[in-house]
């Protein structure tokens, strides 16, 4: 099932390159026993060449849980960038 497609575009509106992310989901296999689920992370570049990574559910959650701590740090420093300008913007 697809969970995302994130497509960007170049200046002439054509699609540049595109993430799909997609998942497997776990299902009974032939003894009634539980297979895993899985995901799909594929990237396309302009010229149609395409790569294709699985993920077990720990590497996804991981992958998520990093990304989730990278983007806090972004916004943290961002924070103390807004609250540095403003402080140099109060001096003037």
């Amino acid at each position: 099932m697809r969970i995302v497609d994130i497509v960007h575009f170049d200046q002439n509106k054509k699609p540049s390159s595109v993430l799909n992310v997609d998942d497997n989901p776990p299902t009974l296999d032939e003894n009634g026993y539980v297979a895993h689920g899985s995901y799909f992370l594929s990237v396309r570049d302009s010229a149609g060449t395409k790569v294709t990574i699985k993920l077990s559910d720990m590497e996804i959650i991981d992958l998520a849980k990093r990304l989730e701590a990278a983007y806090n740090n972004h916004v943290l420093i961002e924070m103390q960038l807004q609250a540095s300008r403003t402080k140099a913007g109060s001096d003037t």
